[in-house]
């Protein structure tokens, strides 16, 4: 019986193992299996690979779509603009006040409905409800990752208008580590790394004697020290509890050199992602305040530090951290430094940085690559092996990438903004097509697949 789909004559790259060539066959959703060149069976349809290097499809660890607009119309532009970069899964950040047993049904229901692609939730905790009702979100609706925002400390009940809000100080970190290991050695606890002592008290230093409406500016608000400071007590709490911590979004060059020096606290238990805009991008960038984020981008020796970080395995994962919105919302209240919105679009980024930026300019393997945007995020995530491998049973979840062709960033790129940070640079390597459990849904560049078709991932400890 003729297979669904045969991926024939590629390079197939296989996360921290090399490159090989290889056929794969998929029926059911699924690789049912991995051949020598010219010896698949036969297939009711051909995805011819030659010249092609076939990655295992991307997972975007960190996206926060539903922040600035409709999450509805999110999950269609975004996950829209995921596929073009070769993304097969998200996980996206949800926070809220309220407890998520009233919101999930309806947030899965909102992406089953409108998403290209698969896709995972990570909550925020931030409420005595929250933590108290933590294995609930987990049996009923398999959410087995949580976020602690470091950046809201002392500050929940401002913002959320909650009457029993969560400190988020290291006692509050501490404790909640101890009660997930306590649950399982699955549970995930995604950090924010800043010290806000130190950042409030520098911002207010810089608002205080005036400062230019520049990236640059924006830098001194939360200096390299602000992040490394935070990451150092977060990964020595998360030592003495034997906790499973995933640190989000590093940015400077400073906590890189901790995680070598420190490499006992990150021997288990310990995931650390970066980001495409902390990678390809500088505190000069000509994108100015459209990149302003938190934390902020930093110099241009950050950036290759991260880059080696990713090289000695020191970072992990790659996330987007995705945060929508077009021009009119990101200055709606204004195009100064302070008035500026933090948050930028960036689906679907991932892959072509890191093969743009890390294989051709840095000779950065692919594996390696392969392994940082989705081996190493499906392991994080409690979503291995189902996701994130080519292997027999995996998802049929692939990017079948020519290494040459050349782009220069545009907002249509992608479609989903009028704005992009990346404007106007030259990226090589891109994905010509995607394919999501054996449909393809990208096609020489173009998405041929459906809203609606992505699946929510229930996950289980």
């Amino acid at each position: 019986m003729a297979v669904d789909l045969l991926v024939k004559n590629g390079s197939v790259v296989i996360p921290r193992q090399g490159v090989h060539q290889a056929d794969i066959s998929v029926a059911g959703g699924r690789i049912v299996g991995i051949y020598a060149p010219g010896e698949g069976p036969v297939a009711k349809n051909y995805l011819d690979a030659a010249g092609l290097f076939v990655f295992p499809g991307v997972i975007d660890p960190h996206m926060h779509i539903g922040i600035y607009n409709d999450l509805s119309a999110d999950f269609v532009a975004e996950t829209r603009a995921a596929a073009i970069g070769g993304i097969t899964s998200i996980v996206n950040y949800y926070r809220g006040k309220e407890s998520y047993l009233e919101t999930l049904p309806e947030l899965i229901a909102t992406g089953e409905t409108h998403s290209y692609v698969d896709f995972a939730y990570s909550l925020g905790v931030l409420t005595q409800q929250h933590l108290v009702e933590v294995e609930k979100y987990m049996e009923k609706y398999g959410v087995t990752s949580y976020k602690f925002y470091r950046n809201y400390q002392d500050d929940v009940g401002r913002i959320f208008g909650v009457p029993d809000p969560l400190t988020l100080d290291s006692a509050d970190m501490m404790a909640i580590l101890k009660r997930f290991a306590a649950i399982s050695e699955k549970l995930l606890l995604c950090v924010h790394c800043e010290d806000m002592d130190l950042q409030r008290r520098v911002a207010k230093e810089v608002k205080a004697r005036g400062a230019e409406n520049t990236l640059k500016y924006f830098a001194q608000t939360s200096p390299d020290y602000v992040e490394t400071v935070s990451l150092m007590s977060a990964l020595y709490l998360n030592n003495i509890v034997g906790g499973n911590m995933y640190v989000v979004h590093l940015s400077a060059g400073s906590s890189v050199d901790l995680l070598e020096k420190e490499s006992e606290l990150t021997r288990r238990g310990v995931t650390v992602e970066t980001c495409p805009h902390y990678l390809a991008l500088t505190e000069e960038s000509p994108c100015g305040l459209l990149a302003k984020v938190n934390p902020p981008i930093h110099t241009a020796e950050d950036a290759e530090k991260l880059w080696e970080g990713i090289r000695k395995g020191l970072i992990r994962t790659v996330g987007s951290d995705n945060c929508p919105s077009n021009l009119a919302k990101k200055f709606g209240k204004g195009e100064g430094l302070w008035e500026t919105l933090p948050g930028f679009p960036g689906a679907g980024m991932i892959l072509p940085v890191l093969i743009s930026e890390g294989y051709h300019r840095r000779g950065l393997p692919l594996d390696t690559i392969a392994d940082v945007t989705s081996a190493g995020v499906a392991k994080a995530f409690n979503l291995y092996p189902q996701k994130g491998a080519i292997q027999v049973g995996a998802d049929a979840d692939l990017a079948v990438v020519d290494l040459n062709w050349e782009r220069e960033v545009k907002p249509e790129v992608f479609g989903g903004s009028d704005y992009t940070v990346y404007d106007g640079m030259k990226i090589k390597g891109w994905p010509v097509y995607t394919v999501s459990r054996g449909e393809i849904i990208v096609e020489k560049g173009k998405v041929v697949g459906s809203r609606g078709r992505g699946r929510y991932l229930r996950r289980s400890v």
